[in-house]
This record gives structure tokens, sequence and C-alpha cells, in this order.
């Protein structure tokens, strides 16, 4: 990568829910460029110092859009609140083919969860979630994350904290 590359880009590191498992890398990005665009515009994400929990250390590795479920944001790289006054929050469940998301959206005060569903094209940001992956013992809590719409296989409106929620907690 050439010096002018570089400083026209920042890392972000992240830890991803594949279609293979657990990794944690770092996204590359241009320096005006949030994560959830930059996951929204591209189909292929070159990442550095990749560890996968299956595979081990990696010093590169080229990741689909179409295998990244979700991907946890670190604190310091936190998008603003992108709710405005005519935003309410919603606790969602979002089932995926191999676990579930527990969390909040911020739904348009008029706008119905299936139908926000049906016209979400880009990554969809979450908070407060828990995520429980079907093959591991215990859930994850994270306190945001940006989830891939296509890799959701239906959702339901709890209303309330849920099962999974309480799973984390205890």
């Amino acid at each position: 990568m050439t010096t002018l590359l570089k400083h026209l880009q920042h890392q972000v590191r992240a830890r991803v829910l594949t279609g293979a498992g657990w990794l944690e890398g770092h996204f590359h990005l241009a320096q005006l460029h949030g994560l959830s665009q930059y996951l929204s515009r591209n189909a292929w994400y070159p990442l550095t110092e990749v560890v996968m929990e299956k595979v081990g250390a990696l010093p590169f590795f080229q990741l689909s859009r179409a295998e990244t479920v979700l991907v946890v944001i670190a604190p310091a790289t936190r998008p603003p609140p992108s709710f405005s006054s005519g935003a309410r929050p919603q606790d969602a469940r979002f089932v995926l083919t191999h676990g579930a998301v527990d969390g909040v959206v911020q739904l348009p005060t008029r706008l119905r969860l299936s139908d926000f569903m049906d016209n979400s094209t880009g990554f969809i940001h979450l908070q407060h979630t828990a995520v429980r992956v079907w093959a591991e013992a215990n859930a994850h809590s994270f306190d945001d994350v940006l989830l891939n719409p296509q890799r959701v296989v239906g959702v339901i409106e709890t209303g309330q904290p849920t099962q999974i929620a309480a799973a984390v907690a205890s």
C-alpha cells in the first residue's frame, strides 16, 4: 500500500460474525467514510491483521458481504446517534440461520418494523444487543452492532427484554 493511500485511509478494528464463525480484524476505510456506509457500498472487504477462530492468524483476508452476518462496533468508532425526534426505539429479535440477535432499532414513528425491514438497503444499526449463535453455549452482549439484513431469516417485535438478553445478564 502506498504512503499516500495510507494517509487517505483510517483503520477500524472490529469483531465480525460470518457464515464461517467469528473473526476480528482491521477494516480500511476512506477518511470521510463511516463503517456502516463502507459496509453497505462494497461487496468485498479487505481486512488485515485478522484472527479467525477456526483458522488462526492471517495477515490479510478478503471477506464477502454476503457472508457477513454482523459487525460489532468498537466504542471508539460508534456512529453518532442517527435518530431524530421522529424516531422511536423498538425492541426486536432478528432470527438468523445459525442464531438470533436481540436489540433495539430506531424506527421512524409511523413505520412498522416489517416495513422498515422491507425498505432496508444497508446494514441496520442495533443497540443494546444480545447475540446468540446456536452452536455456542453463551450469548454475547454488545452495545452496538451493524446487522446485514440479507442474513436475517425473520424478525419479531418483542416490545420487552427477551429471553436471550436475560441469558446474557445471568
